[in-house]
């Protein structure tokens, strides 16, 4: 099959990418596609680890190499991590609507049910999720949002989403 050809060729990419890296120590693009090519491989502390060496040696592009790092965490059911990559995401670039809402993502996967039988998710995730909707009332994860604010009994807290037709970026 052809993926079993691509999975073999991994160490390989990774020794390519590990060699570019010795030519060029401040690339973060290196690190970042080694570690996209480390998770394909399940080598996933490894390609953690370098996530954050791409955002060391390259902190323009930090915020975007700290998003790779918290959707692949997400992606992987790790959600207490995720929640403290994209909350990296946020301390870099607080206009990342997309980060709001995998951070409220990550922290509904922590929630647990009241004795009521009401869900009760970790302080913050309401805000991420309102946060969202205040920069993309249309984005593609409103109604997901919108939704999971209603799971946990909280209201929608911006007017963004409320007028008929509001212009988005």
């Amino acid at each position: 099959a052809e993926s079993d050809a691509c999975a073999k060729k991994y160490p390989e990419a990774i020794a390519a990418y590990k060699k570019a890296i010795e030519l060029n120590p401040t690339s973060g693009g290196y690190y970042n596609n080694m570690a996209g090519v480390m998770m394909k491989a399940n080598q996933f502390d490894d390609a953690i680890a370098a996530y954050n060496k791409a955002a060391e040696v390259d902190p323009t592009q930090a915020a975007m190499y700290s998003f790779n790092e918290g959707a692949v965490l997400y992606n992987h059911n790790k959600m207490p991590e995720a929640a403290k990559a994209f909350d990296k995401v946020l301390a870099l670039d607080p206009t990342k609507a997309d980060a709001y809402y995998y951070k409220g993502a990550a922290q509904i996967g922590l929630a647990t049910l009241g004795k009521d039988g009401k869900m009760e998710a970790p302080a913050g995730t309401a805000e991420a999720f309102n946060k969202y909707l205040e920069l993309q009332p249309t984005g593609a994860h409103a109604a997901e949002a919108k939704a999971m604010l209603e799971a946990i009994g909280a209201k929608v807290e911006t007017t963004f989403g409320t007028s008929k037709k509001k212009g988005g970026k």
